[in-house]
C-alpha cells in the first residue's frame, strides 16, 4: 500500500479541482502550508460545512491530526501494504468517526495534497435512493432544494441553483436566511415556515433573480424521522416558463376562434326570427288585402314573441363575448338561495316537480357577484326542472371541495341524464338540445363562474344529473 500511497498527480490546478468534483466519495485539497484550497460537494454533505468554511482554513477543521499535512502524509506512506490507516474526521457540530484515508502529493514548487476519505458516502453510492437524488439534481427542468431543521439547504439541483443565479457550492449548506438575505419573507422562493408544517400541492409561483423571470409549479412538505419527528423539508418544482408562454398563445387562438363560433352562430339564430317577423308580415298584407282584421292582434303577439327572442338571445352574446365588470363583494349564499327559491319552485310546480333544499341556512360567506350568481343558480336549476318533464326532484345541497378551498354547490335532478357522447359539448356555445334553446345558458354560467375564481363541474350516472358549482369561501 505504501507505493499507491507515494503516487503523485501531475497536470494542471483546474483540471485537479475538476478530478476532485466528479468523485463521489469526500475529498479535499490542501496546500503545503496546511491550507485547505478545495473541497468537492460529497465532503460538504457529509460534514456538514459551507465552502465558504473550509476554503482557505487549516485541514485540522476536517481531520484533527497533531501535526503537520506533510507529517500525516510521510505516516500514511510508512505503512505496510497489507495495513491502512483509519484517520479521526470531525463534522462541523464537532462529531468525530474514524475511516480510511490516502493522501495523494502533487509535485511543484509549492506541492499540494489531495486528501480522499474514501468510506465517507461510498456506502450511499449504489443505492436506488441516491441514484433518484442524483438524477433529480441533475435534471435539467426540475428543481429541487432539501432543508434540515435548522433551515439550512442540505441538498440543491443545478436547475434550483440556476434560479438562484448561483452555483451548488454556493447554497449547500447554506441557512436559507443568508440565501435570501434581504429578501421580505413573504417574497422568498423558500420560506422557513415549510418546516413548520405548510404545505404546498401544485401551487403556480413566479420567481426573477437578476438575469430572468421563471413560472413554476411547486410542492413542498416536510421529512420526518422513525418516531415522526420533523426533521427537514423539501421544496420540488417545475419550470413551466415556456409552457405558460405557449398556453398564452393557446389561450388566445381559443378566444378568436370562440368569436368566429359566436358570430356564426348567433347571425344564424338572429336570421330565423327575422325570417319569421318578414313571413308574418307579408301574411299581414294578405290578410290586409282581403279586408279581414281579425288575426292581426295574434300576428301582432308573434311578432312581439320574436322581438323578445332576439332582445334574449342578443344580451347572451354580450355577455359571452363582451367583457362585463364583475361587482365584487361578500355574498351570503342564504340570502341568495332565499330570494330566489320561490321562483325556482313556481318553475317547478308547473313540470309537477318537487325541490329539495337540504342547505338552508348553513351555507358559507362566498365573494363574487349577488345578481350574477342568481342567474347562474335559477339557469341550472331550471335546466334540471326541464330535463325532468312531468315529474321528478330537484335536490340543492353543497359540501366542501376535497381540496379545501372551495364549497361545491349542489344541484341535482333526477332526469334521464347526460349522454356521455355530448356531456363534453354542453359548455360549448350554441350547443342545445331544446327545440327553442339558444344554447347559450350554460357557456354564459360557465363564464360568470370562472371570472370569479369558481369552476362549474358536472357528473351524470345513467339517472340523474348533478351540476357542482364551485366556489372560493371565506
Amino acid at each position: 500500500m505504501g507505493e499507491s500511497m507515494s503516487l503523485h498527480l501531475v497536470g494542471s490546478s483546474k483540471r485537479l479541482q475538476q478530478f476532485v468534483q466528479q468523485l463521489p466519495t469526500a475529498i479535499f485539497l490542501v496546500d503545503q502550508a496546511g491550507c485547505i484550497v478545495e473541497v468537492n460537494e460529497q465532503l460538504l454533505r457529509v460534514t456538514g460545512y459551507r465552502y465558504e468554511e473550509l476554503i482557505n482554513k487549516p485541514f485540522h477543521l476536517l481531520l484533527p491530526y497533531d501535526g503537520t499535512i506533510e507529517q500525516l502524509y510521510l505516516e500514511l506512506m510508512g505503512q505496510e501494504a497489507d495495513q491502512t490507516l483509519d484517520v479521526l474526521w470531525q463534522d462541523s457540530q464537532g462529531r468525530t468517526g474514524k475511516t480510511p484515508a490516502i493522501i495523494m502529493m502533487q509535485p511543484g514548487e509549492h506541492p499540494s495534497y489531495v486528501v480522499h476519505l474514501f468510506e465517507l458516502g461510498k456506502e450511499t453510492e449504489n443505492t436506488l435512493s441516491q441514484r433518484l437524488i442524483d438524477k433529480l439534481t441533475n435534471d435539467s427542468s426540475l428543481g429541487l432544494f432539501v432543508l434540515d431543521e435548522q433551515g439550512r439547504i442540505v441538498e440543491a439541483s443545478q436547475m434550483a441553483c440556476k434560479l438562484l443565479g448561483k452555483n451548488r457550492m454556493e447554497v449547500i449548506n447554506k441557512h436559507v436566511d443568508q440565501i435570501f438575505a434581504g429578501i421580505p419573507e413573504d417574497h422568498r422562493l423558500i420560506r422557513r415556515e415549510l418546516l413548520d408544517g405548510v404545505k404546498l400541492y401544485n401551487m403556480a409561483t413566479s420567481w426573477s433573480n437578476d438575469n430572468q423571470r421563471y413560472e413554476l409549479i411547486v410542492d413542498a412538505n416536510t421529512l420526518q424521522d422513525e418516531s415522526g419527528k420533523t426533521v427537514g423539508a423539501f421544496f420540488l418544482f417545475k419550470d413551466i416558463t415556456n409552457l405558460r408562454s405557449f398556453e398564452q398563445k393557446i389561450e388566445r387562438n381559443e378566444r378568436l376562434a370562440m368569436i368566429g363560433q359566436i358570430a356564426a352562430g348567433t347571425a344564424h339564430e338572429i336570421r330565423n326570427p327575422l325570417t319569421s317577423i318578414k313571413g308574418f308580415l307579408q301574411m299581414f298584407l294578405q290578410s290586409f288585402s282581403e279586408n279581414g282584421m281579425d288575426r292581426e292582434r295574434t300576428y301582432t303577439e308573434i311578432m312581439l314573441t320574436e322581438i323578445n327572442r332576439i332582445n334574449s338571445l342578443v344580451s347572451e352574446f354580450l355577455l359571452l363575448s363582451k367583457p362585463r365588470d364583475v361587482q365584487y363583494a361578500i355574498v351570503d349564499l342564504n340570502t341568495v338561495f332565499e330570494e330566489i327559491l320561490p321562483i325556482v319552485e313556481s318553475q317547478a310546480l308547473l313540470y309537477g316537480v318537487e325541490v329539495q333544499f337540504s342547505s338552508r341556512g348553513k351555507l358559507p360567506l362566498v365573494v363574487g357577484d349577488t345578481e350574477l350568481l342568481k342567474q347562474v343558480f335559477i339557469n341550472i336549476c331550471k335546466n334540471g326542472i326541464e330535463a325532468m318533464g312531468e315529474q321528478g326532484t330537484l335536490n340543492i345541497s353543497h359540501h366542501i371541495d376535497p381540496d379545501g378551498d372551495k364549497v361545491s354547490i349542489d344541484i341535482r335532478d333526477s332526469g334521464p341524464g347526460i349522454p356521455l357522447y355530448i356531456i363534453d359539448k354542453i359548455f360549448d356555445p350554441f350547443f342545445t338540445t331544446k327545440e327553442e334553446g339558444t344554447g347559450l345558458g350554460l357557456s354564459v354560467c360557465q363564464k360568470i363562474i370562472h371570472d370569479i375564481g369558481g369552476q362549474i363541474r358536472v357528473s351524470t350516472k345513467g339517472y340523474g344529473t348533478t351540476f357542482h358549482i364551485l366556489l372560493p369561501y371565506l
